[in-house]
């Protein structure tokens, strides 16, 4: 009777320290906990990404960029290490809240983009978060606008300006001497241009007319 009652405790010894072993050995999925909202910044400036990673310590963490249509990748770091010979860049890993910070200093147009943290668990398998960041540029007419029109009068004409920045510009006409718009007037406002007719211009229009750009005031 001692006997089984020892198999039997044994036995339920077994069972408990499997079960209680069982939760501890399991290993939990890793996860990206943060990551930086986008990014706004001027030509000169900083800024600092950051990816907060969980239960990631036996997985490699990556930054990487990419361009807005994904065509081009470049690979910034992995792990703790800086992979970009690239002054400019920094990166900094803080082990009590296992965040991936990467720096950019002196920002320049080309570094707009999306960087993206990766937790690579296998060659097929990755988990991803991403932020954009959008470079301020001036706004320039390009060539392609309307440098001279000849036309009758009486003949419609149409006036194109073409612009470029980052936000994307606002386009107004204006008139020599800040002249009345003709009444027969219309435009056509796309994402980087503004297409202006005049139905029928007469004589007292054929004055300058100016392309004038702004970016729209955005602050991050």
């Amino acid at each position: 009777m001692l006997t089984n009652n020892l198999s039997t405790m044994l036995g339920l010894g077994v069972v408990l320290l499997f079960a209680l072993a069982g939760p501890v050995c399991g290993q939990r999925t890793p996860t990206i906990s943060y990551m930086t909202q986008e990014q706004i910044k001027d030509i000169g400036g900083t800024v600092e990404l950051e990816c907060s990673v969980l239960y990631a310590s036996d997985y490699s963490v990556h930054w990487v960029k990419t361009s807005s249509d994904r065509s081009d990748v470049v690979f910034l770091s992995t792990g703790s290490s800086l992979v970009l010979k690239d002054s400019r860049f920094s990166l900094r890993y803080d082990l009590s809240s296992t965040t991936y910070t990467l720096q950019i200093k002196d920002i320049q147009e080309t570094d707009a983009g999306i960087y993206q943290c990766q937790v690579v668990l296998s060659v097929t398998n990755k988990i991803t978060a991403e932020v954009e960041l959008n470079v301020r540029r001036p706004p320039i007419i390009s060539d392609n606008s309307t440098q001279s029109l000849v036309v009758s009068e009486g003949q419609p004409a149409q006036m194109e300006c073409y612009a470029s920045g980052y936000p994307l510009p606002q386009i107004t006409w204006r008139r020599e001497n800040n002249a009345i718009l003709p009444t027969a007037y219309d435009h056509c406002v796309g994402l980087d241009h503004l297409i202006s007719r005049i139905g029928s211009p007469l004589d007292r229009d054929a004055q300058t007319w100016q392309g004038l750009v702004s970016n729209r005031n955005v602050m991050n």
